[in-house]
């Protein structure tokens, strides 16, 4: 038998994410030097930005976190991230957590990425900014997946210990997706009055899909006999996928495009100066809120893509140790005779599938403190539904204390994530003229911990301050 990532039937997007490689970036993303990069937070952050004019050369950031697996610390040098990827597309690196005595525990994967490439803002009159950017960006999810499931997908169905013993899976969602993203960006000044200010911004944003896969709404129980057979019982399971053999020429671009979509993202600002009699000289603000909405949007993976249905009171998959699956129409057809008495193309419901963007409101408040000193909560919270395939942003709750220059910053920020569980982090983050580097959550990449979650971003930009 000749199994792939993209082969173990249902299970194939529970491996991948949990060998895979995003926009938080806390330490950074609320800075009046962030520039371009702030607009994914906020759309209206770039009006009172201290930035005249910004060009992002690259910049990019991951955030990983999940309660399975893990590398145990002494398996990880200091800052090891080349052992890290290694180990990864190898699969020799990652150990699981799964509890024998507590087999239907439930495990929790999310994954997200961005690269950000050349990009810009600029001012083009008072109190107008535009901007574009061109970004890669992933997300992958999984929920509520029972540690018998977790760890089948992890030893591709090879550990004997867990055959002869039937489990039941309910409510299980899993979702992937990763897409080009073309932004066009456009802020003002709506209002002032006394010493206020509120600006707002809107960021229109062109989609093409990249690749996808969901499995949504999966009741299902499941026995691994042996080699021979693998039976099912109360099967309801449905899933979508783009065609991964479809990437048969690397360099053509053509290969990368399985669909399209629109998305846009709206916010506002509030900005409170101290009146010219009081002020301290600084020129920095009281204070600044903003509320926005982020990701509204979805695409149409309608090429080399689709969408099954898997439905069955009993069914059985014979011979699957020995069968030769090679890529995804392979193995669908294999699922659907399963399912379907030799019918190998009855689960087959339709010839694409909707993905909903991470769709997310967030609630961002800055104070200046003292001087160059600044406090700024920010507070991300996904308003995705679970009922409908798509990516789900984790919720996001931040403090973060920074010192903050024209040329220098620093800043500690200290975070809850959210995704099936709460899961304190603390970071630090610095900028020195166009560089940038923040990294949370580091104990597992300097070695201190075994590695299980992590976030770091990076980038330079180029900018002429205000």
């Amino acid at each position: 038998m000749k199994w792939t990532y993209t082969t173990i039937s249902f299970f194939v997007l529970l491996h991948a994410c949990i060998l895979l490689r995003a926009q938080q970036d806390p330490g950074m993303t609320n800075s009046n030097y962030a520039g371009i990069r702030s607009s994914f937070l906020n759309p209206s952050s770039i009006v009172f930005s201290k930035i005249q004019s910004d060009l992002n050369i690259v910049s990019g950031g991951i955030v990983f976190d999940n309660d399975f697996v893990y590398i145990p610390r002494s398996n990880v040098p200091v800052l090891g991230f080349k052992r890290i990827f290694n180990g990864a597309i190898h699969a020799n690196l990652f150990y699981s957590r799964f509890d024998p005595q507590n087999p239907n525990k439930l495990y929790n994967v999310t994954y997200s990425s961005d690269i950000l490439g050349p990009s810009f803002q600029m001012i083009v009159a008072k109190k107008h900014v535009i901007g574009f950017t061109l970004a890669a960006r992933m997300y992958a999810n999984m929920r509520d997946v029972p540690g018998n499931l977790a760890q089948n997908a992890f030893s591709f169905l090879r550990e004997k210990d867990l055959w002869n013993t039937p489990f039941t899976v309910g409510g299980m969602t899993q979702n992937l997706a990763n897409w080009f993203e073309y932004g066009f960006h456009y802020g003002t000044e709506v209002y002032r009055w006394d010493n206020n200010e509120l600006s707002g911004g809107a960021t229109l944003k062109y989609l093409q899909g990249i690749s996808a896969a969901y499995i949504q709404k999966a009741d299902f129980t499941y026995n691994i006999h042996d080699t021979t057979n693998i039976s099912f019982s109360n099967a309801n399971i449905q899933y979508g996928r783009t065609d991964y053999t479809s990437f048969g020429r690397i360099g053509d671009y053509g290969d990368l495009n399985h669909g399209y979509g629109f998305g846009f993202d709206i916010g506002f600002e509030l900005l409170h100066r101290e009146p010219e009699n009081v002020n301290n000289g600084s020129g920095h603000y009281v204070y600044k809120l903003g509320l926005s909405m982020l990701d509204i949007g979805k695409i149409n993976y309608d090429r080399s893509s689709a969408s099954y249905h898997l439905q069955a009171d009993n069914a059985n998959y014979q011979d699957w140790f020995h069968d030769t699956i090679r890529n995804n129409p392979q193995l669908d057809k294999a699922l659907s005779a399963a399912f379907y008495g030799g019918d190998s193309t009855k689960s087959l419901t339709a010839s694409h599938f909707y993905m909903n963007l991470p769709t997310a409101i967030s609630i961002q408040g800055d104070w200046n403190v003292y001087k160059d000193y600044f406090l700024n909560l920010t507070i991300v919270k996904s308003t995705r539904s679970r009922s409908k395939p798509g990516a789900i942003r984790p919720d996001m709750y931040t403090l973060t204390p920074r010192w903050e220059t024209k040329w220098y910053e620093v800043s500690l920020p200290l975070s809850l994530i959210y995704y099936g569980r709460l899961q304190p982090r603390i970071g630090l983050a610095f900028r020195v003229y166009y560089f940038f580097f923040g990294l949370e959550s580091p104990w597992g990449i300097l070695g201190l911990k075994d590695f299980e979650r992590t976030e770091f971003y990076a980038g330079i930009h180029l900018f002429k301050p205000k």
